[in-house]
């Protein structure tokens, strides 16, 4: 099979280029560069439009668009496949994807033409799950207010949650959606023990229960969790996951926690959550508008711990990612 790989700043094309060589699969390929210059400002830019605008957020050079028309295999990272590539590739059989999600690929058109699509929702699945388990840890046993404290002079003993803190044995912890990232979310999890509920109606609920996890609606999730953490996707459009109904619905104890997407989250409600102390606290990875601007309102108030977008943030979830795909075409063929 004839193969496009196109690279870009975060997936550079040496290292399509590096798992090809050694692929039994594809017999002829070339390597493309799509935005590999742009600086880590820029591309956080592109993937956002990407996310919310899909395979038509940008135009893609006239060479690139091209050489895919001509190829059995589209092989991308965050490069868009427009409806008009697919539908003028004679020979496409596959689009392979080094992302978690398909947004800059024009899946409608791919399944009128019966082009197989394979993505990769564990690119960075165990970096953000790891992630998501010390953003739990940092925000309820307050890691980063003690650190901060102790290099500013203060030895803090007082803080919000002093009086209800406990253990994770005890708590009940809520998953909003059953993916990768939510399973290994709770495969780590089960090391502390905690009574783990889950939501997500897309999944298989029997699937669930072989977790030893309890598959609950949204609405006994949100009242009955002392943590939520929320995995699940979201499509530009759609409502927030959790929002003002959701906000008033959880226990003044509890803790919000998104390593997802900053859609997920209404952040103005999680902002008047926080202030007036509906819910215990947050930690949040992801913003609307990044880099977030100095004067967030959230990064003001005590009881949230906030980072940059740095939960899928690994050498293994962007080198690997290549490789990692080339494996799931390669089985899909056996």
């Amino acid at each position: 099979m004839k193969c496009v790989a196109v690279g870009d700043m975060m997936i550079p094309s040496i290292y399509f280029r590096r798992e090809l060589e050694k692929s039994s699969i594809i017999d002829e390929f070339i390597c493309k560069s799509w935005k590999e210059n742009s600086s880590k400002d820029d591309f956080r830019e592109v993937i956002r439009k990407i996310e919310t605008q899909g395979a038509c957020a940008f135009e893609v050079e006239d060479e690139i668009i091209e050489l895919m028309k001509k190829a059995d295999v589209i092989f991308v990272h965050q490069c868009p496949v427009s409806k008009e590539v697919i539908k003028e590739a004679e020979n496409l059989k596959y689009i392979l994807s080094c992302r978690g999600g398909v947004e800059n690929i024009d899946m409608e058109a791919a399944k009128e033409k019966g082009v197989k699509v394979i993505n990769c929702p564990a690119h960075n699945a165990y970096a953000v799950a790891e992630y998501t388990i010390g953003m739990i840890l940092n925000e309820l046993r307050n890691i980063t207010r003690s650190c901060t404290a102790l290099k500013n002079g203060e030895w803090r003993e007082k803080y919000q949650n002093s009086e209800t803190l406990t253990e994770l044995r005890s708590q009940t912890i809520g998953i909003i959606g059953f993916g990768t990232i939510g399973r290994l979310v709770i495969e780590r999890l089960k090391g502390f023990h905690p009574t783990i509920l889950v939501h997500d109606p897309f999944a298989d609920e029997d699937k669930i229960r072989e977790e030893g996890c309890k598959p609950v609606t949204k609405e006994e999730l949100i009242k009955r969790s002392d943590v939520i953490t929320i995995h699940a996707r979201i499509k530009a459009g759609d409502p927030p996951i959790i929002g003002k109904e959701e906000f008033n619905q959880m226990k003044e104890t509890a803790y919000l926690i998104n390593t997802a997407r900053a859609v997920a989250v209404d952040m103005k409600e999680l902002y008047h959550a926080l202030s007036e102390h509906k819910i215990m606290g947050a930690a949040i990875d992801v913003f609307p508008t990044e880099p977030v601007s100095k004067d967030e309102p959230l990064l003001k108030l005590d009881n949230i711990t906030v980072t940059n977008h740095q939960g899928g943030a690994t050498v293994e979830s962007y080198v690997k990612a290549p490789e990692m795909v080339l494996d799931m075409l390669k089985h899909s063929l056996e």
